[in-house]
């Protein structure tokens, strides 16, 4: 029998889709944070997919392990499955595994070999196991069970070693006697004779002791096996059956098998049409756990804070499966709704991870200098180094601050973190597109707005423009959009080149031309968005 430990799922802490270094930052330190002020909640920051360059080299400077990566929210069989698993060994009676059954009150038990890969399953609500624990056992030895199975599960005594093996049927009527049989009977050494006689191999007594009528009786029958069994002879019969070995039983096929990052959406129809729980196996052939409808309607709901936005759209997919307990962000408040009332963190300042950074104060806390340089290092990438018109004095505060704690100079690092963001030479224009990219909705349009960080605009010719314009015409399909834009932003310059694709000409003609250069506008969301907007308002 084995059993191992169940597994508690974390509160996560998450950023937005496509994340960025703020997004990756905020939403580890964050969890560090609220590890150390909580003492019986535990939280994981995660992000949601592939991190930037930036981001690999900030987290690889700090000496911080970049955070597991997820796809979604949605519910795992991984979370839910029970992982404190009764199971049996091959050879095991199928008397042990109905005892587990009976006693846990469970409704299968996995049978494993030693490597804790699965062998099958054993149910009293499976049609062979349920028949033996009924049935009469008698035509069963050498088919189903041997005398060893019976010496095993009965914990029978040999009085006398048998010399053949039992390979006919298990008699109780004497009448009934022929080579081969196993023989039940009561505390009666005289039938040895009779036994011995009959040309049977072994005899099952349930006599009270080996006294001399015993020692007797088989000293005149030396090759006719003896054992004993400590109960009386109404309890061995019934028991028989219970020592067939449960591998003989067990089911093999015909059941479904799961696999721990299914999501319950994928296997509830399984679950619905199971009678009994499923196996959970890993990818090299192990248990992992078994899921029935039990767990699945006891298991709570996972919990989840959310950093760096508060749009629905920028939302984990499968955040329907969680409850939102908190949110931290220093964007709009948008479209996001929650059932309960939540605690909400929205201030007006560059990065999230400022208000991060003011969180560790105002709780007491002081950041270890491997959390001060991440911290920095996201405040300067959503600022660009403090000089994008959403930096704050309090962002300034609060860089000058980590910069100290991390034991770097503020302008020689934050150069390094921004010049490791420009990407825009070596990676595909479809990925470029696709690395800061949110879905936005206003005046009656849904539209998305992309941005990419370049350290010299003029190495852009006009293929790489032309190939970047492509890659937003597809993806702007793909969205279903009726405009999509790509922010080119020259951090030094302090610009950026500005790319449109449209569908219809009345918007084109809202909106402006593409391929047009806006001086001073390096802020997707205090600049370029609220520009966007008002003239989406416009009449036409």
């Amino acid at each position: 029998m084995t059993r191992s430990i169940p597994v508690t799922r974390p509160t996560f802490v998450v950023g937005h889709q496509r994340p960025d270094t703020d997004s990756a930052v905020s939403a580890v330190v964050y969890a560090d944070l609220l590890n150390s002020l909580s003492r019986d909640e535990t939280f994981e920051g995660i992000v949601l997919g592939e991190v930037s360059t930036q981001t690999k080299w900030l987290f690889a400077e700090a000496g911080t392990a970049l955070p597991r990566q997820v796809s979604h929210l949605h519910t795992c069989v991984r979370d839910v499955a029970r992982r404190d698993v009764l199971a049996i060994g091959q050879e095991a009676a199928l008397g042990e595994a109905l005892n587990l059954i009976i006693r846990h009150r469970i409704g299968v038990v996995p049978v494993l070999d030693a490597n804790r890969k699965l062998l099958g399953l054993l149910s009293d609500r499976m049609p062979t196991a349920n028949y033996f624990y009924h049935a009469n056992a008698e035509d069963f030895l050498g088919v189903l069970f041997s005398v060893a199975d019976l010496e095993r599960y009965l914990k029978l005594t040999r009085w006398q070693k048998p010399q053949a093996e039992a390979t006919g049927q298990i008699v109780l009527d004497r009448s009934l006697l022929a080579p081969g049989s196993l023989v039940l009977i009561g505390d009666q050494p005289e039938l040895l004779a009779h036994c011995r006689d009959a040309g049977a191999a072994v005899v099952v007594t349930c006599g009270s002791a080996k006294n001399t009528a015993w020692r007797k009786a088989m000293r005149a029958c030396p090759d006719l096996g003896v054992l004993h069994y400590r109960g009386s002879l109404m309890a061995l019969v019934t028991q028989l059956p219970m020592a067939i070995p449960a591998a003989r039983l067990m089911q093999t096929e015909g059941f479904p098998k799961l696999t721990p990052d299914q999501t319950l959406h994928e296997v509830q129809s399984l679950l619905r049409r199971a009678q009994f729980a499923l196996p959970v196996m890993n990818p090299d052939g192990t248990l992992f756990g078994v899921l029935s409808r039990s767990e699945v309607m006891s298991f709570p709901r996972g919990r989840v804070v959310l950093v760096d936005h508060f749009e629905q759209h920028q939302a984990p997919e499968g955040i329907e499966d969680s409850d939102i307990v908190e949110i931290v962000d220093h964007h709009r408040v948008g479209t996001l709704e929650t059932a309960l009332p939540i605690r909400v963190d929205c201030r007006p300042v560059g990065s999230t991870a400022t208000i991060i950074a003011c969180k560790f104060a105002e709780n007491g806390r002081r950041p270890t200098p491997a959390q001060a340089m991440l911290l920095l290092g996201a405040i300067v990438a959503d600022t660009l180094l403090l000089t994008s018109p959403t930096a704050t004095e309090v962002d300034c505060q609060q860089a000058a601050a980590l910069a100290r704690l991390a034991k770097v100079g503020l302008q020689k690092f934050g150069r390094e973190v921004l010049v490791r963001n420009d990407e825009t030479l070596d990676r595909p224009s479809q990925e470029l597109v696709e690395k800061d990219l949110k879905e936005f909705s206003g005046g009656g349009v849904r539209f998305a707005v992309a941005q990419i960080e370049t350290v010299d605009r003029s190495q852009l010719d006009d293929a790489r423009l032309k190939d970047l314009a492509t890659a937003l015409h597809e993806r702007r399909l793909r969205g279903g959009w009726e405009f999509a834009a790509l922010l080119v932003t020259d951090i030094f310059r302090g610009d950026s080149l500005v790319l449109i694709d449209v569908e219809t000409s009345l918007l084109a003609h809202k909106l402006g031309p593409s391929g047009e250069v806006w001086a001073g506008c390096v802020s997707r969301k205090k600049q370029f968005l609220p520009e966007l907007l008002k003239r989406l308002e416009e009449p036409t």
